[in-house]
């Protein structure tokens, strides 16, 4: 060993000799080792059933969901639906789904359906649908904007072609019976536009304006087992495609936190519509409604629970054909009948729905709540008000189970029983 590096070898043992942890000189050096502490690996505590559904992916996550949906319209609906969630980069706010499905019904077919959402902001959605089967097909495009431009303008814009089969009718008034049911196919194409202004920056008050354009053809549906629509209800069905122009004038009071995953706050919207030959349309009517919901966080829970009530009423004056009529029946009015099984001059419903979030997981920056909601409803049809009958009132009992993303996107499946047994609605957003 050179004497160099020997000499440097003594010095700096006699130093570490010489030198205690204290400074101390002359004490003896005891060494001190600290090893790492040991890693844990963090356990998935992600329940199995999600981990089967749902895949981290880098900007997001895929999800592979089975389609089953129960409609009382529509009979048993089965298929896959793969969607492709990405997130906005930087943030976990969900930017864009993709969710193509291919479904089969025993009365429809196969019908492949292509959906895309996005979302440029968190008050403002594009959301865009095709669709194409044997007997049915959809065109979709939708956007909404509660901050157009970064203004306090909201606007609302719809653009659809939708042939549906599915549709059934009982005929008008609240007692219409079960066996009186056909089935027929709407064929419509509608452009509907929407903007609205508060009165001033510090009030919740605000005064919109709505146009709507509707070009509707109803025909026999191709459900066997039932009667045809046209021999069953003569003259009801128009030989060709008719117009209608609805112009609707509505002022709302708005305090809530959000339109769409409301967790707090209240809304008050009264609404006045027109309808006239002069204007373009093939009828005449004036339709008068209000529709008031309020949401009620529970104190001292994060808003896990959160309790919500709604009241819609609707009366239309006037001559107007049944597809433009007041009813009640879906998923977002009375959740245990299928669409329109109730059709009259007027309607009314009253809804309660309990929103409890029993689950939170957070996959591929994506946080997501799992929520049950247990919810009751009543409703009914009538011609005019003073002649509404209790006797007639629809009562609906049933819960959903949803998985919300805040701040837009909440996927539903609602279970709602009533008078003529279960029904089932698979949809996006909340029923109200």
């Amino acid at each position: 060993m050179p004497r160099r590096l020997l000499l440097a070898c003594l010095l700096l043992s006699f130093g570490l000799t010489a030198y205690s942890e204290d400074g101390d000189m002359g004490k003896d050096y005891v060494p001190q080792r600290k090893y790492p502490e040991e890693i844990k690996v963090i356990k998935d505590e992600t329940p199995l059933p999600l981990r089967l559904i749902m895949k981290p992916i880098k900007r997001g996550m895929w999800i592979r969901l089975p389609v089953v949906d129960s409609d009382p319209n529509r009979g048993i609906t089965a298929g896959v639906m793969p969607i492709w969630v990405i997130r906005d980069d930087g943030t976990d706010r969900i930017a864009h789904i993709h969710a193509p499905s291919l479904t089969y019904n025993k009365h429809f077919g196969f019908i492949p359906t292509y959906r895309y959402y996005y979302y440029p902001a968190s008050d403002s959605s594009l959301v865009t649908r095709a669709a194409v089967g044997e007997f049915e097909h959809e065109v979709l495009a939708q956007y909404e904007d509660h901050t157009l431009y970064g203004t306090n303008i909201d606007f609302f814009s719809r653009v659809q072609w939708n042939a549906d089969s599915g549709q059934r009718y009982f005929g008008i008034g609240p007692d219409t019976a079960k066996d009186a049911e056909t089935n027929f196919k709407e064929d419509y194409v509608q452009a509907q536009f929407m903007a609205g202004i508060p009165f001033n920056s510090e009030t919740k008050w605000r005064f919109r304006v709505s146009d709507r354009l509707l070009s509707d053809k109803v025909m026999d549906g191709p459900l066997a087992g039932l009667p045809g629509f046209q021999t069953t209800y003569p003259g009801l069905a128009p030989t060709h495609h008719l117009q209608s122009h609805e112009m609707r004038f509505i002022l709302d009071y708005d305090s809530r936190d959000h339109s769409i995953t409301t967790t707090r706050g209240a809304k008050l919207e009264t609404f006045a519509e027109y309808s006239s030959r002069d204007m373009a349309s093939a009828y005449d009517f004036n339709r008068y409604g209000l529709d008031g919901r309020y949401f009620f966080p529970w104190p001292g829970h994060d808003d896990k629970y959160v309790s919500v009530a709604q009241v819609r009423f609707e009366q239309l004056y006037g001559q107007a054909p049944f597809w433009l009529m007041p009813r009640i029946g879906g998923k977002y009015a009375l959740r245990a009948y299928g669409d329109g099984r109730y059709i009259d001059r007027g309607m009314t419903t009253i809804n309660f729905e309990q929103r409890c979030t029993v689950y939170k997981a957070r996959m591929a920056g994506v946080t997501t709540e799992f929520e049950i909601a247990p919810f009751a409803g009543l409703g009914t049809v009538f011609h005019t008000p003073d002649r509404m009958s209790k006797r007639y009132a629809r009562p609906v009992i049933g819960s959903a189970v949803r998985a919300v993303a805040r701040p837009q996107v909440v996927g539903s499946i609602d279970f709602g029983v009533g008078q003529e047994g279960l029904a089932v609605f698979m949809d996006i957003n909340y029923a109200f």
